[in-house]
């Protein structure tokens, strides 16, 4: 543990911070019960920090609130309360701290707490969450999910009260899959052996049903298949009159899913066309390998103990796969990339035992995405977390800076307008599309069309000053005439001035 001492301004920084989800104040007299309480809830939840030696005091300077221990031996119970009285130990990191020219005040001890992926109970048993500002306490049942959610428990291994490991040995699905290993394999041998079922009670497991189940939904009775929506615009919140038809539900065992799924948002790309800076309109493509392990991960590593679809949306200009349930335990959008946490570990185990895998480097799905969008010159991916599902999205946005793609466009085009500019860059702000062409207004390379403003307004290559009959006032190949001219740079202020 490190001694640090810190100015007064620091000091002052750090007491200004207002209670929160991540940050709590404790006093150097809180009981060990109360330690317990925020490092177990700050662990069940997503981290944090809190800090120990820290009055609630109304009156007086910001600094008189800095009653700490006399010795950093007089803090030795936070340590214990948090690695002793707990079950099982906290994941912290401690830093005693004082305060330059306010040394009587003690020390204080910054707690710095992990995310956990086990569920952490304090000595009498109880869980605590943290919620906003507080210390939740949860009942059995919200430990359970707590547990699943993190991954400390897995839901694929939960029974199935009216599906039975007899059913399961009788699925087509499973029938086909054993033809293809060796050696054969009897399907009530290979149910036994991979624990899709618990021999005792006879019940199939979830997992035996996501993996070989006609109807898993059926048998799991929560939602569990894919629905595909096609949605005509460019929006970021559609609503109803932009849907194309009727979403379509496809419902099939696991490696099936993942094969009929991938087929239909597919076909639904294929029919969408976009502007090319050539002019042309050609059919919207994604690179396959990124459709294809964006739609693996939702699949395999989706939530099961959150009756929902997944739910992927075709835009015109992107499309989205929001899955149910958020990462799971250590797993975040800073390590997404970096680190491996399968919260369905028999389901990711078997579906890689098809002859041709789905999963077939794991770990390395989302690595694939992104790589093979950076090969196709398109944007990365994004991702994010929107209440209880993960959700990534795929936009067709070049790589190419905008002000590249307009003048390619307008090496064949008379002029661009902002919507068609728009259009071919993936901007949606008319306003953000204005200062890319301000931009190439500053430096000399275009001007506005005459004669045309407001919706009808447009931009045009800088036209020729020189004499028509003179070889540089000729496009080769075009037969149009153009200047070489040579870009400009002005300040900054009188840039901002022209806008």
């Amino acid at each position: 543990m490190e001694t640090r001492t810190l100015t007064a301004d620091e000091a002052l920084d750090l007491l200004a911070r207002g209670e929160s989800h991540f940050w709590d104040f404790k006093s150097s007299m809180s009981s060990g019960k109360v330690i317990q309480k925020i490092g177990c809830a700050l662990a069940n939840a997503d981290g944090g920090e809190f800090l120990v030696g820290v009055e609630d005091v109304k009156t007086g300077s910001a600094l008189d609130r800095w009653k700490g221990f006399a010795s950093v031996e007089d803090g030795n119970h936070i340590m214990q309360s948090l690695s002793s009285d707990v079950s099982p130990s906290v994941p912290y990191l401690a830093e005693w701290l004082q305060v330059n020219g306010h040394e009587s005040a003690g020390f204080a001890c910054l707690l710095s707490i992990r995310k956990s992926p086990v569920v952490h109970e304090i000595s009498d048993g109880t869980v605590y969450v943290r919620r906003n500002a507080s210390n939740a306490k949860i009942d059995a049942a919200e430990r359970v999910n707590l547990a699943l959610s993190k991954g400390a428990e897995t839901y694929e291994n939960q029974e199935l009260g009216d599906y039975t490991a007899d059913e399961l040995a009788q699925e087509d699905e499973l029938a086909n899959f054993l033809g293809t290993l060796s050696p054969k394999t009897a399907p009530a041998d290979f149910v036994r052996k991979q624990r899709l079922a618990n021999v005792e009670t006879g019940k199939a497991r979830l997992s035996g049903a996501i993996l070989f189940a006609e109807s898993p939904s059926a048998v799991a009775t929560k939602r569990c298949a894919v629905k595909v929506a096609r949605y005509e615009t460019k929006v970021e919140k559609p609503d109803r009159k932009h849907l194309s038809g009727v979403p379509v539900t496809i419902e099939a065992p696991a490696y099936r899913l993942i094969e009929q799924t991938i087929a239909e948002v597919q076909r639904l790309i294929e029919a969408v066309s976009v502007l090319k800076p050539t002019g042309e309109f050609e059919q919207l493509s994604y690179p396959p390998e990124a459709l294809k392990e964006v739609i693996v991960n939702a699949v395999i590593h989706r939530d099961y103990n959150i009756s929902d679809d997944i739910v992927i949306r075709v835009f015109d200009n992107r499309v989205e796969v929001k899955s149910p349930g958020r990462l799971p335990g250590h797993m975040t959008l800073d390590n997404l990339l970096t680190d491996r946490f399968s919260r369905n570990p028999t389901i990711n185990r078997l579906i890689n035992k098809y002859p041709d895998p789905p999963n077939k480097d794991i770990g390395e799905g989302l690595k694939t995405t992104m790589r093979s969008m950076a090969h196709a010159k398109l944007k990365p991916p994004r991702f994010a977390q929107e209440d209880n599902y993960f959700v990534v999205t795929i936009e067709h946005t070049p790589l190419a800076r905008p002000q590249e793609i307009v003048l390619q466009y307008l090496a064949s085009h008379d002029e661009v307008t902002n919507a068609i500019a728009r259009e071919l860059t993936g901007i949606n702000s008319e306003n953000t599309m204005k200062e890319v062409f301000y931009d190439l207004r500053d430096t000399g390379v275009i001007e506005r069309v005459p004669g045309k403003g407001g919706n009808r307004s447009a931009w045009r290559l800088v036209q020729s000053t020189t004499s028509a009959d003179t070889p540089e006032a000729t496009d080769a190949g075009s037969g149009r005439r153009r200047q070489r001219v040579q870009p400009r740079r002005l300040s900054r202020s009188k840039r901002r001035g022209k806008k």
